[in-house]
C-alpha cells in the first residue's frame, strides 16, 4: 500500500512508524515541501539582520519594525485565504500566482530606493510564501492521515531550526561582504526554485470544490486587526492603547463573522472553542504567542544590559527553537508520549517563571535552562495539537483546515509579539533605551507571557481529551 492517508471504517487510524510514514518516496516529498519554511521563514530572519545595512543605505529607521510585520501579517492572511481560494478555483493556478508574488516581491524590495518601498516589498513577499507554504500543508494532507502529522509536526521542526540558522547567517554574510540588495535577489531566486521543483506536487492534489464566495469581510477585519496590533508599539501610550483596542475589536469582529455567517474564511469549527479542532487551534494560537517574549526581549537584554555579543545573544535564544524541535522528536516516538503532553504548556510556564528570574539577572546557566524549559514544553504538546487540527469529520474542510495548519503559529507569534513589545514598552514608559527601561520592559513582557502558557495548557487538555 503505498499511502497512509485516512481509511474508512470507523476508528481512528494508528500512528505510522517512521519507516512507514517515509517509504515509497513519502520522506523525500515531505523533505521538498517542507523546504518551504527555510526559504519562507528563513528569508524573514534575514531582513531582520539585513535591517540596518538596508537604513544606511536608504534611510527609514523608524519603519524597521515594519520590514518583520508586514511579513508576518501578510503570511497569515495569505494562509488563510488559500482555503477558500483553493476550494473555489482549484490549486494549480493559485500556486503559480503566490510564487511569482514570492519573487516580485523580493525583487521589489531589492530594487527599491526608499524604506516603504522595501517594506510594500516585504508585504508581497510575505503573500506569496504565506500561501505556498498553506498549499504545502495541504498537499502533505492529501498524502497522509492525521494520524501522521505528530510525526510530520516533528519534522517540521527542524526545517524552522534550519530556517533559525540559514536566514541570520545568510543576512550576515551578504550585509558585510556583498549588500542586502543581492540577498534579497537571492531569496527571490529560491522561491522561484522552490514553486518549479513543488509545483507537481499539486498535481494529484484534489479540493472539495465549491462555488463559495471568498469571505471578503472577514478577510479586511482578520487583516486590519493582526495591522493594528503589531504596529501599536511604535506610538505613545495613549494612542498606543486606542490603537490596539481598534485591533482587538476588529479580530474580535472577524471571529464573530467566522462563527455566524458565511462565507468563512476558516473551517466551521475553527472559533467554537469546546470542539476539538477549535481548542487545538485556541492552544496553538495562545501558546506561541507566549514563546514570543524570549525572542522579543532577550536579545536586548543579554546585548545591552549584560554586555554579550549580537552573535553570541542570537545563538544562546536559539536554545528555545532547538529544544522546541527536539522534544516534539522525542514525544512522537515514546509509547505514552500523547499523555506526557500535556505538561508540556507547564514545563513552558516554569520556564518562564526561571527567565523572569536568571535571563534578568544575567545568570547563563539558569537563562540557559529556562529558555530551554520554554522550548521543550512547547515541542512536547505542538506535535500533538496538530493532529487534533486536522482529525475528524472536516465537514468537507480538509483544504480550509489544512491551510489554518501553517498560519496558526504565525498567528500566535504575530499577536505575541505585538502584545509583549506593547506591554513592555508601556511599564518602560514608552522609550526603551537604557538597562533600567529595558530591564523594566523585558520583565513585564515575561510576566505578561505566563497567563497564555496556562490559558494554552487548558485548552491543549480540552483538545487532546475530546474525540473526533
Amino acid at each position: 500500500m503505498n499511502d497512509i492517508r485516512d481509511t474508512p471504517g470507523g476508528g481512528p487510524d494508528p500512528a505510522p512508524d517512521w519507516r512507514e510514514l517515509l517509504a515509497h518516496g513519502r520522506g523525500w516529498r515531505i523533505t521538498a515541501v517542507l523546504c518551504v519554511i527555510v526559504v519562507h521563514a528563513g528569508g524573514n530572519y534575514a531582513a531582520v539582520t539585513l535591517a540596518p545595512a538596508i537604513v544606511s543605505e536608504v534611510g527609514g529607521g523608524e519603519l524597521i519594525g515594519a520590514l518583520t510585520a508586514l511579513f508576518n501579517i501578510t503570511t497569515v492572511l495569505a494562509a488563510a485565504a488559500t482555503g477558500p481560494l483553493a476550494v473555489r478555483y482549484g490549486t494549480k493556478w493559485l500556486w503559480w500566482i503566490m510564487t511569482g508574488l514570492a519573487v516580485s516581491g523580493a525583487l521589489i524590495s531589492a530594487s527599491a530606493g526608499t524604506m516603504p518601498v522595501i517594506a510594500v516589498g516585504r508585504a508581497i513577499a510575505g503573500f506569496g510564501g504565506g500561501g505556498l507554504l498553506a498549499l504545502g500543508f495541504v498537499a502533505l494532507r492529501s498524502d497522509t492521515s492525521a494520524a501522521a502529522f505528530p510525526k510530520i509536526s516533528a519534522i517540521s521542526g527542524a526545517f524552522w531550526i534550519g530556517a533559525a540558522f540559514a536566514g541570520p547567517m545568510i543576512g550576515g554574510i551578504f550585509a558585510d561582504f556583498v549588500g542586502w540588495r543581492p540577498a534579497f535577489v537571492l531569496l527571490g531566486a529560491g522561491m522561484l526554485i522552490y514553486g518549479l521543483c513543488n509545483a507537481g506536487t499539486l498535481a494529484r492534489l484534489e479540493t472539495e470544490g465549491g462555488a463559495e464566495r471568498f469571505p471578503i469581510l472577514s478577510f479586511a477585519a482578520f487583516g486590519i486587526g493582526i495591522g493594528l496590533i503589531s504596529f501599536a508599539p511604535q506610538y505613545d501610550r495613549f494612542l498606543a492603547g486606542f490603537v490596539t483596542a481598534a485591533g482587538l475589536l476588529a479580530l474580535a469582529t472577524a471571529v464573530w463573522r467566522e462563527r455566524a455567517h458565511a462565507p468563512r474564511m476558516f473551517p466551521r469549527r475553527a472559533f467554537r472553542f469546546r470542539t476539538m479542532q477549535g481548542s487545538a487551534i485556541a492552544a496553538k494560537t495562545v501558546l506561541g504567542a507566549s514563546a514570543m517574549s524570549i525572542l522579543v526581549f532577550g536579545p536586548l537584554v543579554l546585548t545591552q544590559v549584560h554586555g554579550h555579543s549580537a552573535t553570541f545573544a542570537g545563538a544562546f535564544v536559539l536554545i528555545e527553537t532547538i529544544s522546541w524541535s527536539g522534544a516534539s522528536f522525542a514525544i512522537v516516538s515514546m509509547p505514552r508520549g500523547r499523555h506526557l503532553a500535556l505538561a508540556g504548556p507547564f514545563v513552558t510556564l516554569a520556564g518562564l517563571i526561571g527567565c523572569s528570574l536568571f535571563l534578568i539577572d544575567g545568570h547563563l546557566i539558569g537563562a540557559a535552562l529556562s529558555i530551554a524549559a520554554c522550548g521543550f514544553g512547547l515541542g512536547m504538546i505542538w506535535p500533538f495539537l496538530g493532529e487534533q487540527m486536522v482529525a475528524g469529520d472536516l465537514d468537507g474542510e480538509q483544504t480550509k483546515t489544512m491551510a489554518m495548519v501553517s498560519s496558526v503559529e504565525t498567528l500566535g507569534f504575530a499577536i505575541g509579539g505585538a502584545l509583549v513589545g506593547l506591554v513592555g514598552a508601556f511599564v518602560a514608559g514608552g522609550s526603551i533605551d537604557d538597562s533600567m527601561t529595558i530591564l523594566a520592559a523585558a520583565s513585564a513582557g515575561i510576566y505578561f507571557s505566563m497567563p497564555f502558557a496556562l490559558l494554552g495548557g487548558i485548552a491543549a487538555i480540552q483538545a487532546l481529551r475530546t474525540t473526533p
